[in-house]
């Protein structure tokens, strides 16, 4: 029974991982046609030309950032989809991935406030607005839960590890 179970984690985790990576180029597409004004069949994509040159920069971070996670949880479900379910790379491509999200996050909620101060200028008083996203409190949240289910992960791999000596 538990071969079956383990077989079926493989696929789910192969499945994933091309999904993923499918993913991974689908925004990389988009994110270049966006760039170049280039008409994707019968979709246009629209990149945010009258934002300032730093809310271009931060969402070319967002997208570098999003896109390493992703390339970790895709290290990972590989390692998965090899029968590794609990190994310490698991573990830390799965860390890496969560890592990678708070750290985007944090960037996303971080540098339209460092923007606005570096573009301020010295000429009489200015409004400074910090605007907290829900979207940005809640992937923070999310990440946090990742760290959490990484430490279980690492609790199983121990059990596991335990297990196998017994036998």
């Amino acid at each position: 029974m538990s071969n079956l179970s383990d077989d079926a984690i493989r696929r789910s985790a192969h499945r994933l991982r091309i999904l993923v990576f499918a993913a991974m180029a689908m925004i990389a597409v988009v994110v270049v046609a966006a760039g170049l004004n280039v008409q994707l069949a019968h979709a246009h994509v629209e990149y945010r030309l009258h934002g300032t040159p730093y809310e271009q920069l931060i969402a070319a971070g967002s997208v570098a950032l999003l896109l390493i996670a992703l390339f970790h949880l895709t290290r990972m479900l590989g390692l998965i989809a090899a029968g590794q379910t609990f190994g310490v790379k698991v573990v830390r491509h799965f860390r890496g991935f969560a890592s990678w999200l708070l750290a985007m996050a944090l960037f996303e909620f971080a540098a339209p406030i460092l923007a606005t101060f570096v573009a301020l200028r010295p000429s009489g008083p200015h409004l400074v607005r910090l605007n907290i996203d829900l979207r940005d409190a809640l992937t923070v949240a999310i990440t946090l839960l990742l760290f959490l289910l990484a430490r279980l992960l690492e609790r199983a791999r121990r059990l596991d590890d335990e297990m196998r000596e017994f036998v």
